[in-house]
């Protein structure tokens, strides 16, 4: 069996995917902390930390045939931009090196669609775009670098757009501040981008040593839209206050959602926003507010 190393293995995509390979493969995780490993069964993974760096034995133990990096440090805790740089840019160039020298054949990297100056999340991940293009041209290591439109999906942290928006809506704050909406964004159902990983992993072999895909429903969906829709459905009576907050520097108001390149591989989405939502807030009134 070969192995399978996902870093971010406790986030919401490391953790559907873990459970989504690990009877096909032998599934590690790396994780940046081995304190809260709440969404994983941790008997059934073996999980290493990067807190610290990212130690030989990790290669030394195991035989990587395979690694997706999802792990990410977005900036919405308040994270300084040093420990943004180290964990979105260090420590994965650091793995992406190790990788080489192990002769690790395929890289699959969770990137963003965002623009590299929106924020410090965004220009760390751009960054590491870079050395992915530099190593694979300079290494015998293939890399599929994916920039992932926002997805979304029942369980995901309160941090992601639908989730927090669901569970404020749920609650009926009384104001929820937003911006005024404008922004034409691509959702992407997390069933969906499942099916990429699938789909690049059984086609690695006619791929170059680089190949980057966007990944999106190929669909933008104006942000007062699934917000008002949201409301009807979860029957809230919050105010949504439009224009209380102010765009971000390089706000991406109109998505580039060109999905040719991955639908040519015979991939298409299959969930609806419509239906997408209903998941999340059904998953939600089941599970945390009962």
């Amino acid at each position: 069996m070969k192995t399978l190393l996902i870093t971010g293995i406790n986030g919401y995509l490391g953790s559907e995917l873990a459970k989504k390979y690990d009877k096909e493969y032998n599934v590690i995780g790396l994780e940046y902390t081995l304190e809260n490993l709440f969404r994983i069964n941790k008997k059934k993974y073996k999980v290493y930390s990067s807190k610290n760096g990212i130690e030989d034995s990790l290669f030394k133990e195991n035989n990587i045939d395979l690694i997706i990096h999802t792990a990410t440090f977005y900036g919405r805790n308040s994270e300084t931009d040093n420990v943004m740089v180290y964990s979105n840019l260090l420590l994965p160039q650091k793995l992406l090196q190790m990788a080489c020298i192990n002769k690790c054949p395929l890289f699959i990297n969770t990137d963003t669609i965002l623009n590299r100056y929106t924020s410090s999340y965004s220009l760390t991940k751009r960054q590491f775009n870079d050395w992915l293009k530099f190593y694979s041209k300079t290494n015998k290591i293939k890399v599929i670098n994916l920039r992932l439109e926002h997805f979304y999906g029942p369980g995901s942290s309160t941090t992601n757009f639908i989730s927090l928006m669901t569970t404020k809506m749920l609650s009926n704050d009384p104001i929820i501040n937003l911006t005024k909406g404008e922004q034409n964004r691509d959702f992407l159902y997390v069933s969906d981008l499942l099916t990429v990983y699938d789909l690049v992993i059984k086609n690695m072999k006619d791929f170059t040593n680089y190949e980057e895909f966007i990944i999106g429903s190929g669909t933008n969906i104006n942000l007062k839209y699934i917000l008002e829709y949201i409301k009807k459905e979860t029957a809230s009576i919050s105010i949504l206050k439009y224009g209380a907050v102010p765009y971000r520097h390089e706000e991406l108001m109109n998505s580039n959602n060109d999905i040719s390149k991955i639908k040519k591989l015979g991939w298409n989405p299959k969930i609806s926003i419509e239906e997408g939502l209903n998941k999340v807030i059904n998953f939600m009134k089941k599970n945390e507010h009962k």
